[in-house]
């Protein structure tokens, strides 16, 4: 499989998530059709082991959606406890791919009627 081009200009939101006692800025961007096509995360705590482990998180979660891993495959796959809540940022970060692509396909679909 190819790995899909992001447009130049596409649409993005932003959102701020808690996790391990620091805050992380979530950014979303967007192909045409509402699938998310890339993450960005960060902290206010550039260096730190978190600031780091969120930034590779974003590299590697938008490099497998760009490749055609769905955001529900990507969550399976990661650590969860016995009720199927993401334990890691990487859990949580698919979650929310996953929610805000359906909100946005949902959004456009009523659009479009």
């Amino acid at each position: 499989m190819t790995r899909e081009i992001i447009p130049q200009r596409r649409a993005s939101e932003n959102e701020e998530i808690a996790f391990a006692g620091t805050q992380v800025s979530v950014s979303f961007g967007y192909y045409d059709d509402g699938r998310v096509a890339e993450v960005f995360l960060s902290t206010r705590k550039a260096g730190s082991a978190v600031d780091v482990a969120a930034r590779d998180t974003a590299v590697l979660m938008s490099l497998l959606l760009q490749y055609g891993c769905s955001a529900k495959i990507i969550g399976r796959a990661i650590t969860a406890d016995a009720q199927g809540r993401p334990e890691g940022l990487a859990g949580i970060v698919a979650r929310l791919v996953e929610e805000r692509q359906a909100e946005r396909v949902a959004l456009m679909v009523e659009a479009a009627e």
